[in-house]
């Protein structure tokens, strides 16, 4: 597995994984509706041009396999989406640790990280890599059209 920073070449593919990882957990607890996927799919695609320069992607035999990104120059871990068919690889640990690494190059002293409270298997990962929760709280989401819960978490590093 290696790490490389992501291309336009790659904007396709990050925006399908996102929206695939996406998608295998809010529908096992949430009902599909129609084009909710493709709007999913647009949103990253849209998200990953404007954010290009801070995204990672993880990539074997050159097949992406997941990718994450931070928020500009910040200590916020923004994005971590590993494809369903790579899931338990260890994809997710990898690119959290690359991201922290450049947090800590930037300077700073605590990362955080945010997710869907019920994507249990998201906050074990980040569990996993030192995050803890540090909030619950609702948001409104675009893609859901309705409020979650949400969890925000933080690392010492």
């Amino acid at each position: 597995m290696q790490l490389r920073q992501a291309t336009n070449a790659d904007l396709a593919m990050i925006a399908r994984i996102g929206a695939d990882a996406w998608a295998s957990h809010i529908f096992s607890h949430e009902t599909e509706e129609p084009d909710q996927r493709r709007r999913a799919e647009l949103a990253f695609l849209h998200s990953a041009q404007d954010y290009l320069d801070y995204i990672l992607v993880a990539e074997q035999d050159g097949v992406i396999c997941g990718w994450g990104a931070r928020d500009t120059n910040q200590n916020y871990i923004s994005d971590i989406w590993v494809d369903p068919a790579h899931h338990g690889q260890g994809i997710g640990t990898l690119l959290v640790d690359a991201l922290l690494a450049q947090i800590v190059m930037l300077g700073f002293q605590t990362a955080e990280i945010g997710t869907h409270a019920r994507n249990l298997p998201a906050i074990k990962l980040y569990e996993k890599c030192g995050f803890r929760i540090i909030r619950r709280y609702e948001e409104w989401s675009a893609s859901l059209a309705r409020v979650v819960e949400k969890v925000k978490m933080q690392a010492d590093l």
